[in-house]
Order: C-alpha cells, then structure tokens, then sequence
C-alpha cells in the first residue's frame, strides 16, 4: 500500500513538471519564424532590373525567431538592419525582451540609414527582401 501511494504522489509530481518548450511565434510572424538561405540578388536600375543568382559559397542565412527578431547564421543580429520592418505590407516591430546579441563584426561596418526594409513572404517557402535602395534578395527556407 505504502509503495501504490508512493508512485502516485511520484506520477503526480512528475505531471506537474512543466516542459521547456519553444516559445510560440508572435502570429505576424508565424509563417516566416525558421532559417532561411539568400538563392538571389537583385537591383533595379531605371527601368531595369540585373538580377544575379548567389551560390552556396556567396550565399547567407537568416533566421527570423519566435518573436521576429532576425538573426544571422552565427547567432547574431546582422549589421545595419533596420528596427522595424514591413512584412507582407504591415508593420511590424520585433519584440525584443528575448535578448540578441549584434554581430561583433559590426564595428568595423559603416552603415547607410535605412529606416524599413520590407519582407514579401511569396510562397511558404520563398520570401524577398527589399531594402531602401531597391536592393532585393530573394531567400527560400532552410531544412
């Protein structure tokens, strides 16, 4: 009887324990949150555009987290993004009490300001990202 009681305060105890999960994505950025791979780059001039493939060698990763700060491959927050970004044409400002590190390399970076950048998630799996300087790169999402 003694040992019954025992396993059910253990079974108890043990279902009261909370797993660590992963945090739920803010739901702006539900369908963008995963890593994603720079395939395209792509500058209008006038009325043309030159678009130039990236190979794996030339390309980069981001990582857009749960709470839609972006990252780098290395874990870090690139150089010179802006703080708020438009996705599928809304504004959306990462929250930020999750803290992110900027990329150390950063200091060496000058910077041109660029207040926005807009993201246009085009299927589940591309998105293109645009700049202030009509600079777009196109990414498609990582395994």
């Amino acid at each position: 009887m003694t040992k019954s009681r025992l396993f059910i305060l253990m079974l108890l105890a043990f279902a009261g324990c909370k797993k660590e999960n992963d945090p739920v994505p803010s739901p702006e950025v539900a369908s963008i949150v995963g890593k994603w791979r720079a395939v395209e780059y792509r500058q209008s001039r006038g009325d043309s555009t030159i678009s130039q493939p990236l190979t794996e060698e030339n390309s980069w990763v981001y990582e857009f987290r749960f709470d839609g700060v972006v990252l780098n491959e290395r874990g870090y927050v690139p150089c010179c993004l802006p703080s708020v970004y438009y996705l599928n044409g809304k504004e959306f400002r990462p929250d930020r009490t999750v803290p992110a590190e900027l990329d150390p390399s950063c200091a060496y970076s000058l910077c041109v300001a660029c207040p926005e950048m807009k993201i246009t998630q085009t299927s589940p799996d591309s998105l293109t990202i645009e700049n202030c300087q009509n600079y777009f790169t196109t990414f498609v999402r990582k395994d």
